[in-house]
């Protein structure tokens, strides 16, 4: 009968945030252990918080597959919800800010893509140290198919900056900059010297961004299409960092952000080429989720980015 009595004591217990967060180190770690170090908990608590998640859930969570533990598929499927319900958590106590930035104890991370010169990252870098010395800055790339959308639904990262016009209902969204797209080239570049016509743009040979959606291209692929000038695309990758040492290289043909262009162009001294054709200009905008939007600590971070990049448009061409 005790033992009856205890189980039922276990089996009454409520989903509670412990409980949440002790489910999500189990389901990342996938090891009792491991999950116990992650809270700094003992080992027989966590095992004793497996034993009700199990009850709660009608599932085992963990099953032993050889020498190892292993996630059901029913655990599988709880990670994101997890993550998300935690993360929903976290902005019931941080809605509002302390009276000052130097209050705020936060990660603030931010998926971005290095399509914006190195300054405006370091100017927002050296703004948060400044005015929240005890915040951390995590800056990880976009994913691919628009990911970043399901990581800013989960909770996974707090806002994100890119150059893609649509967006789902329900992100918000505020301009950072426009800018007009150029072409970056190595000085000696044959089409460097003269006024490069669109029929000698389309011959060349290009260095391009990476898909962000397979099939459908990048930003610039779509506002090339627009204007009828398909490329012949030589080198396609999501490290645009690599830019400047292979267009200092070779002949390949860089489309990009005058302000990235410059960034590259002082780097390596390459040759800014206008665009030979009337196009759209690259469009950046800040975006993050609604259940984010009234928090006041990641209102802050936002004016900040916005101000960051306002004083990068305002920097004058080199």
């Amino acid at each position: 009968m005790a033992a009856t009595s205890s189980a039922g004591d276990d089996g009454v217990r409520r989903l509670d945030e412990p409980l949440l967060r002790s489910l999500y180190a189990l389901l990342t770690e996938a090891s009792v252990s491991k999950a116990a170090g992650k809270l700094g908990i003992a080992q027989s608590a966590m095992s004793r918080h497996l034993r009700v998640l199990r009850q709660l859930t009608g599932d085992d969570l963990l099953v032993r597959a050889g020498n190892r533990m292993v996630l059901t598929e029913r655990a599988q499927a709880l990670a994101a919800p997890t993550r998300r319900i935690l993360a929903d958590m976290s902005l019931l106590t941080s809605q509002a800010m302390p009276t000052s930035p130097r209050e705020l104890r936060l990660s603030f991370r931010v998926a971005t893509y290095d399509f914006l010169p190195k300054r405006f990252f370091a100017d927002l870098v050296e703004r948060v140290n400044r005015q929240a010395p005890e915040c951390d800055l995590v800056v990880r790339g976009l994913g691919s198919h628009f990911e970043h959308y399901r990581q800013l639904a989960d909770g996974e990262v707090d806002m994100v900056i890119t150059v893609w016009p649509e967006l789902p209902a329900h992100l918000r969204a505020s301009g950072l900059l426009s800018e007009k797209l150029v072409c970056l080239m190595r000085r000696g570049h044959p089409l460097a010297g003269g006024d490069m016509t669109l029929e000698d743009f389309r011959r060349a040979r290009h260095f391009t961004s990476l898909e962000h959606v397979p099939g459908q291209g990048s930003v610039i692929d779509n506002q090339l299409a627009e204007v009828g000038v398909p490329i012949h695309t030589a080198v396609r990758t999501q490290f645009l960092s690599l830019a400047p040492a292979v267009l200092a290289a070779t002949d390949l043909v860089f489309t990009t952000g005058r302000l990235l262009a410059e960034d590259f162009a002082r780097e390596y001294d390459l040759a800014i080429v206008p665009f030979p054709a009337r196009i759209a200009p690259m469009r950046y905008r800040l975006v993050w989720h609604e259940r984010t939007h009234k928090n006041q600590a990641m209102r802050w971070l936002r004016e900040e980015i916005v101000a960051a990049a306002r004083a990068l448009a305002q920097r004058p061409p080199d």
